[in-house]
């Protein structure tokens, strides 16, 4: 593989066989009850330990080694096949739950985009993304230090093209931690239209299950009043199936599975009869050769303000 196609998927950080009670209790985990006080775990306790360690570390499905265990080194996303360039050329793109930022930079790098910015609920993993920049240019692109450090901490390294005020890539991509998901209704209303395409891929489980149906709700109408006019919101949402054993991971997560009344087959209708979304066009189901990117994506459109109407009725 040639230098410009290493990238990082980001080491798996959960606690291996090897690691000792003390260091796992250092990190804030006690050992289960029933053990005496001051004594030392038995390799039973050890394990609900790493596994309780495991699921609370990953329990918005921020797993650091997404795309290792889904992509073969160099191999692309096959979501990319069935989404269209021109969707992306020279827009403004939002990529939620990015991860370690493969999708993102691809988009980037083969779409186009005047501007994509991939945001995740974890700061490691947005860490990691911004590091897999310098993996997707060009090794004639030079990166520079000039910027003071904390625009390279809030939007990840920019080379001497940013100077020119270029959207080619990599000046056309950034990262930032975030989660978007609004603690409640009220700041719907702040909410303004910035994008012309927002993706949420493969992550409307892991919202359904930390934020229940209400937040999951706040989350689809905040995309829709983010988007401008004649936007796309690119969905692909997992099937209630899938829901059950990762609801186990934890106590929070099950019991806003309990409560779930708000299921996958109610999206659609519920996007364009309660959020506004004028149509709905289904992708179907990338061609995969692994597990995960086989879901079905659908692309909801926002309405296109009234001159573009007028524009397609005209050459028609």
């Amino acid at each position: 593989m040639s230098k410009k196609q290493r990238y990082h998927s980001s080491p798996k950080r959960e606690p291996k066989e090897s690691t000792s009670a003390s260091s796992l209790e250092s990190a804030g985990l006690n050992a289960v009850e029933g053990s005496a006080s001051g004594s030392k775990p038995s390799p039973a306790e050890l394990k609900k330990i790493r596994q309780e360690h495991f699921n609370n570390r990953y329990c918005f499905g921020n797993f650091d080694r997404y795309y290792g265990t889904r992509l073969e080194p160099g191999q692309k996303d096959s979501r990319l096949l069935v989404l269209k360039k021109e969707w992306f050329e020279k827009k403004s793109v939002l990529d939620i739950g990015c991860n370690v930022g493969f999708l993102t930079l691809s988009i980037a790098k083969d779409f186009g985009p005047r501007r994509i910015l991939g945001i995740d609920i974890d700061d490691h993993l947005i860490g990691v993304a911004r590091k897999n920049i310098r993996h997707y240019c060009d090794q004639e692109i030079e990166f520079l230090g000039k910027f003071p450090a904390s625009f390279c901490t809030n939007f990840g390294p920019v080379s001497n093209h940013t100077l020119s005020f270029s959207t080619k890539f990599p000046d056309n991509v950034w990262f930032r931690k975030e989660n978007y998901v609004l603690e409640n209704e009220e700041l719907l209303e702040t909410v303004q239209e910035e994008f012309d395409v927002i993706l949420a891929l493969s992550i409307t489980k892991w919202i359904h299950l930390n934020f229940g149906d209400d937040g999951l709700r706040r989350f689809f109408r905040r995309a829709y009043h983010q988007l401008l006019p004649g936007g796309r919101f690119i969905v692909e949402p997992q099937p209630f199936a899938s829901y059950r054993k990762r609801s186990k991971m934890t106590e929070k997560l099950k019991t806003n599975y309990a409560a779930i009344e708000f299921k996958p087959e109610d999206f659609e209708m519920y996007l364009i009869e309660s959020v506004g979304f004028e149509s709905v066009e289904h992708l179907g189901a990338p061609c995969a050769k692994t597990k995960g990117f086989e879901r079905p994506i659908d692309v909801y459109l926002k309405k296109p303000p009234r001159f573009m109407e007028r524009d397609t009725k005209n050459s028609a």
